[in-house]
């Protein structure tokens, strides 16, 4: 077996947020293109990958396996996901098994929530530009947002896949419980702080 995907889009899947994050996705593939100098390259996002009476299990736990790196668009309700928990920490195990950068990690929201090993880590900060507004992608935000975010994460991708290390059956895939995830934050009150 070899790679199938140069990439595995890792997200907190939302219905009000799901389609910036697909235009996000379709934006990177792009520019990573250019950055290899290829005709496609193949991104994993579960709903175009995942067809209707897939083993949703088994094709995740494959695409993981089978994807070069990881991009993580992080947010609060990433961390309380098994599946986002799973996707992550199984390119962590990965990462420390080769001693190479195999997780590049943005953050779709503040990440001050966010538990203490992802917030040890660099991101490149989405949050300005996260809109769950069809018409943000006309506008000039939307254009800053590729030039000064998209373009640079897409370089740093493109690096990431070029050095991914061989290809090998025994890539460890995690299976993350509700233990696995992050507690849900108490909300404080203004006057409490």
């Amino acid at each position: 077996m070899t790679y199938t995907y140069d990439a595995f889009f890792s997200y907190k899947r939302d219905r009000e947020s799901d389609a910036w994050h697909r235009r996000v996705k379709d934006k990177i593939a792009y520019w990573v293109r250019l950055e290899l100098g290829r005709d496609d390259v193949k991104i994993f996002f579960d709903d175009e990958e995942i067809r209707v009476g897939a083993r949703f299990k088994a094709k995740i736990s494959d695409s993981l396996r089978r994807s070069k790196c990881l991009v993580c668009v992080w947010s609060p309700l990433y961390f309380r996901s098994p599946w986002c928990m799973s996707e992550w920490q199984s390119f962590v195990q990965r990462e420390r098994k080769f001693g190479a950068q195999l997780v590049i990690p943005a953050s779709f929201h503040d990440g001050e929530t966010f538990p203490a090993e992802a917030r040890a880590i660099q991101t490149l900060d989405f949050s300005e530009f996260a809109s769950t507004m069809p018409r943000f992608w006309d506008t000039e935000s939307a254009v800053r947002f590729e030039d000064l975010r998209l373009r640079p994460f897409a370089r740093d991708l493109a690096a990431m896949i070029r050095s991914a290390p061989p290809y090998d059956d025994a890539f460890p895939v995690f299976i993350a419980s509700e233990s696995d995830t992050q507690a849900e934050l108490p909300i404080g009150r203004i006057a409490d702080v």
